[in-house]
C-alpha cells in the first residue's frame, strides 16, 4: 500500500510516518517545510517538497506513486493566530483540502484519514464531549476544521470515498523512539512551551486564572502523540472494511494548566516559576472527551500518561532543539 502523508515533516505527521514505515507501508511525504523540519523527514520515506495548495505537485505525486490512501495533516493550527488572520486560516485549510479531494477523485483514490480538532466543539457545556456533541467552534481555526469535515463528508457521499476523521484533543510528547516530536522554537501548546521554559530557565506564562475550573486555569484532555499515531494506524484497517467514521481521540482525563506545571516541577525541575497573564481570545474553559467510540470500533486505547508526555517532550527538545524552526 502506497500512503501519502501530507504534512509528514511536521509533529503528528512525522510520528505517524515512523509507525507506518515500521508496519512496512510505503510512505510518500509531502511537506513544504514552512513549519515542518527536514530532520523530521523519515529517511525511509519518499520526500516531495511542496505545498498542498499546489495542485500540480499533488497530481505528479498521485500519478507517479499510485497512491492508495491519503493522510492529511497539513493545516494552519494556532488558535491565537487564527483570531488575527481568519481569512488566511479558512483559505489555507479549506483550499488545501479541496485540492487533495479533487486529485483523489481524478485518480480514483477512495480512502482518506483527516486530522481535525477538538476545537470544532468550541465552548461546550456538555462533558465529557462525544462525537455527537453540538459543534460550536469559538475561533476561526475550529470553524475552518468543521468546514473541512463537512467538505469530506459531502465529497464522500458524491464520490464514494471512505474517510476517517480524527478530532484530536491536546497532543503532547514525542515518539517512543525519541526521534520525532514537536520541533518549534516558540511553541504555543502548553507542554512544549513549558519544557522550553525549563530548558531556557524562563518563567512559564499562564494565560488566565479565572476560568470555571477547580483552580481557575484551563482544563484540557491530553493525549500522547504515540497513542494518537497508533489510533491512526488502526484507521487503515477500518478503511479496508469500506467504512467511514468520525472519532474523538483523548484519554477522558482532565488536567488544568496548574496540574501540568506541578507535574513538570515534580519530575523535571522544582525551581520552575510561572506568572499569570490575560486570557487569550478563543480559549474555552474545558475540553474533555469520551473516546469510547474509538476504543470500540478501532480496538484502540491510550497507554501513556501525562508524566510520560512531559518527560518525552522534554528529552526531545533538549536533544534536537538546535534544529528547530
Amino acid at each position: 500500500m502506497n500512503i501519502l502523508v501530507i504534512g509528514g515533516a511536521g509533529y503528528i505527521g512525522s510520528v505517524t510516518t515512523e509507525l507506518l514505515i515500521k508496519k512496512k507501508y510505503r510512505v510518500i511525504v509531502l511537506d513544504d517545510l514552512s513549519t515542518g523540519c527536514d530532520f523530521l523527514v523519515h529517511p525511509k520515506s519518499i520526500f516531495c517538497r511542496g505545498s498542498v495548495l499546489d495542485r500540480k505537485i499533488l497530481e505528479k505525486i498521485f500519478t507517479k506513486y499510485k497512491i492508495d490512501l491519503v493522510y492529511h495533516y497539513a493545516a494552519k493550527t494556532i488558535v491565537a493566530e487564527s483570531m488575527k488572520k481568519p481569512i488566511m486560516y479558512f483559505s489555507t485549510n479549506i483550499n488545501g483540502l479541496t485540492n487533495v479531494l479533487e486529485v483523489m477523485i481524478e485518480h480514483n483514490v477512495k480512502k482518506i484519514i483527516f486530522a481535525s480538532s477538538a476545537a470544532v466543539y468550541g465552548k461546550s457545556k456538555s462533558f465529557p464531549i462525544t462525537e455527537e456533541t453540538r459543534k460550536e467552534p469559538c475561533n476561526p481555526y475550529g470553524a475552518s476544521k468543521l468546514c473541512c469535515e463537512q467538505l469530506i463528508i459531502n465529497a464522500a457521499i458524491a464520490h464514494k470515498i471512505n474517510y476517517v476523521i480524527f478530532r484530536f484533543f491536546n497532543v503532547a510528547g514525542s515518539s517512543i523512539t525519541g526521534k520525532y516530536g514537536m520541533a518549534k522554537k516558540n511553541p504555543t501548546l502548553l507542554i512544549p512551551a513549558l519544557n522550553d521554559c525549563l530548558i531556557n530557565k524562563k518563567k512559564i506564562t499562564i494565560y488566565g486564572n479565572n476560568y470555571k475550573t477547580k483552580d481557575g486555569t484551563c482544563l484540557r484532555d491530553y493525549i500522547h502523540v504515540h497513542d494518537l499515531a497508533q489510533a491512526t494506524i488502526c484507521g487503515i484497517n477500518f478503511l479496508k472494511k469500506n467504512k467511514s467514521a468520525i472519532f474523538n481521540l483523548g484519554t477522558n482525563k482532565g488536567y488544568t494548566v496548574l496540574d501540568v506545571v506541578k507535574m513538570a516541577k515534580k519530575n523535571i525541575d522544582p525551581t520552575l516559576k510561572f506568572f499569570f497573564a490575560k486570557k487569550r481570545d478563543g480559549d474555552p474553559d474545558k475540553l474533555l472527551t469520551n473516546a469510547k467510540k474509538a476504543q470500540k470500533l478501532l480496538k484502540w486505547k491510550a497507554k501513556y500518561d501525562l508524566k510520560k508526555m512531559i518527560i518525552s517532550d522534554y528529552k526531545f527538545r533538549k536533544k534536537y532543539g538546535k534544529f528547530f524552526k
